[in-house]
């Protein structure tokens, strides 16, 4: 016996192109990824979840001149309040910040086991301490006078910061990489000095051309400044990336036997 469709039913179905329906689903999942996931924003160099950690331990008091507290502590304020994705998730991001082979300029201080450059992972985050690094301090000050948008939590019972003010390019700066839905990125880490005397030369010469402007970064920014120590082979790479933003850069590491 088939069954018949109410007629009150029938009124709230709604009829709808196969073909458009799958591109504006996908596109929407796309830009849901991109956004709220994988990719940072430009503006203040992080993605979703590593600025939600540095928010919340710059809101929960867990700052440069304060004690180390447990990562196990931070990690329950940021999912508790922003980030509801799993403990596990929120301490890998938060390691990443913490480890100075990671990151060119750690945003995050720590005590006990991070892990190390090789395969061995960071103790549990019982075992941990954390708190802000100096430098991080400069992505949140002013956060208190408006100078950012806010938007409600997963929840709607606080907010969280839209981006940080970031009083330093930390895109530039640490650099970041991330796999989204039909695009990705990776950007280099940058030494901050470098960086910094490019962007006043850029504020005070804001007419500039193409050309004159790749020559004067060129001499400023002499290339990417990884945490680690290694040879650039060659510069073409380097200004390929500058001039179009995509480029290829060849490495050789630097060893130091001991015996």
């Amino acid at each position: 016996m088939t069954d018949q469709i109410p007629p009150a039913e029938m009124d709230r179905i709604e009829q709808v192109d196969l073909q458009l329906e799958m591109q504006r689903s996908y596109l929407d999942y796309a830009m849901s990824v991109i956004v709220g996931r994988a990719l940072p924003d430009v503006r203040d160099g992080l993605k979703p979840v590593h600025r939600r950690i540095l928010y919340a331990m710059y809101d929960g008091g867990y700052r440069p001149d304060r004690a180390f507290s447990k990562c196990s502590r931070v990690v329950g304020d940021v999912m508790g309040q922003y980030h509801p994705h799993g403990d596990q998730a929120i301490y890998d991001a938060m390691v990443r910040l913490v480890q100075d082979w990671s990151m060119r300029y750690p945003l995050i201080s720590g005590q006990g086991n991070f892990g190390s450059p090789g395969d061995d992972r960071a103790a549990a985050p019982r075992y941990t301490e954390c708190k802000m690094a100096p430098l991080a301090l400069e992505l949140v000050r002013g956060i208190d006078q408006e100078t950012v948008d806010f938007t409600d939590n997963y929840d709607g019972r606080t907010q969280e910061p839209v981006v940080l003010p970031a009083r330093f390019p930390n895109l530039l700066v640490n650099g970041s990489a991330g796999i989204a839905v039909g695009m990705a990125t990776q950007i280099p880490p940058h030494n901050l000095r470098e960086v910094a005397d490019g962007v006043q030369w850029l504020l005070a010469n804001p007419e500039a051309g193409k050309e004159e402007l790749q020559l004067a970064l060129m001499e400023r920014i002499k290339g990417p400044d990884f945490p680690t120590g290694a040879t650039i082979m060659g510069r073409r790479g380097i200004e390929d990336a500058y001039r179009t933003g995509r480029g290829q850069i060849i490495m050789r590491a630097v060893v130091n036997a001991e015996e």
